[in-house]
């Protein structure tokens, strides 16, 4: 990935308001906001973010419709083609028993739930809004703070002093250890693998959730038509058979295609998508949850702050979430004068987004552990549940805390 300025000989060390640790899409939607803030000169934001290469990223990432106003609100949306992304129109949500599932329907409606977007498609259109941004193509390797600001060291053998640093570098943070932040990790013992299957018919803008006797799979629709973009949690065990298999995407299908028997809906798998080869990616699904994301001079923002389960498709919402707070926190503590290493600024973050995080993470963590479970008891129990919640209008409370 090129630097977004020219490359100038540069110092040992140097100055910035304000700068961001990590190259992902919170990242850099991060870094769009404060530019179009308002609060700094370009000049004064900088942006430590490995190289990374994203070209070949086939993934996709579904963001629902708040996320989808801030995007316009950015002048990212409206760049987009119709073909970058798949609006969702429907939620089905699918238990283990043979009961109706959950479902959520605007197809007869303007309304979408949201879309899914191509990751290098959103990554590109952003980073062609973010000129007049240093860019430092590093890793940090430690960190100090003194009562004016925070300095950090990067394995180019430079530093950055700044008055305020977010961190923004995955649920693995490197700098959420050097700060010492408390971390309680929830060890799922499942992998995640992902893909691209073709299904039977057209997908008609549905986004699906299937609780199979393989693990949670999402389905996610893809490009308008019948490819539907799929993310399985399996446990660690199935997963090393699955790949052992010497064609580990059809075993997936198979397995789909008697789930889904009674609605006659088969899947295929695709070998290529575009001009590019479609492989399994896999992934551990060690989660955290922070309860303080700050310290001294420093916020967490996105998987940095808190990791979830990917059976909720909510992980990326609930990070552009933080980073609006990070500009309302900065925008209210600055207009009475206040240092951005004013504690007012550590406080207002925490507390607008501790409970819309702990909410999301008990709702994933429950249908995680309660659907993943062996117990036949528990299973009966859950599913008789969906049954109810799906006769009531309590099921519209997922669809609202969904949407925050």
């Amino acid at each position: 990935m090129k630097s977004l300025t020219k490359k100038q000989p540069l110092s040992k060390e140097h100055f910035y308001k304000i700068c961001i640790v990590g190259g992902g899409m919170t990242g850099a939607i991060m870094a769009l906001l404060l530019k179009k803030s308002k609060l700094f000169d370009s000049n004064n934001i900088a942006w430590i973010v490995p190289k990374i290469k994203i070209d070949n990223d086939l993934r996709t990432t579904f963001y629902n419709q708040k996320s989808i106003d801030l995007l316009n609100k950015l002048g990212v949306w409206d760049t987009l083609k119709k073909s970058d992304y798949t609006n969702v129109k429907k939620i089905e949500v699918f238990g283990k028993k043979d009961v109706s599932p959950l479902i959520w329907d605007n197809s007869s409606e303007e309304e979408r739930f949201g879309a899914v977007v191509k990751n290098n498609v959103m990554l590109n259109s952003i980073f062609k809004k973010l000129d007049g941004i240093k860019q430092f193509e590093a890793f940090v390797t430690n960190t100090k703070c003194d009562e004016f600001e925070r300095t950090l060291y990067l394995n180019n053998k430079e530093s950055i002093k700044t008055a305020l640093v977010l961190s923004a570098d995955g649920k693995n943070s490197q700098l959420r250890k050097l700060l010492s932040i408390n971390t309680i990790a929830k060890k799922t013992g499942h992998i995640a693998l992902s893909g691209f299957l073709q299904q039977s018919r057209d997908h008609k803008f549905s986004a699906i959730q299937a609780f199979t006797d393989l693990g949670p799979i999402g389905l996610l629709p893809f490009e308008n038509k019948n490819k539907i973009n799929f993310v399985l949690s399996v446990e660690k065990t199935k997963c090393k058979n699955i790949l052992s298999k010497d064609y580990p995407e059809k075993y997936i299908c198979d397995q789909l295609d008697m789930f889904f028997s009674s609605l006659n809906l088969n899947f295929k798998p695709i070998k290529k998508i575009g001009n590019i080869n479609n492989k399994l990616s896999s992934w551990p699904l060690n989660l955290n949850f922070i309860i303080n994301p700050t310290t001294q001079r420093a916020i967490l923002i996105g998987d940095a702050a808190h990791s979830l389960h990917p059976l909720a498709g909510q992980g990326l919402n609930l990070a552009l979430r933080d980073c609006v707070s990070v500009i309302n926190s900065i925008e209210k503590s600055l207009k009475f004068g206040n240092d951005l290493g004013d504690i007012s600024i550590l406080e207002s973050y925490n507390k607008d987004r501790l409970s819309n995080t702990i909410a999301m993470t008990a709702i994933t963590d429950f249908l995680f552990y309660g659907f993943t479970s062996n117990s036949n008891v528990l299973q009966t129990v859950l599913s008789k549940g969906m049954e109810a919640l799906n006769r009531s209008e309590l099921k519209n409370i997922f669809s609202k805390l969904a949407a925050k």
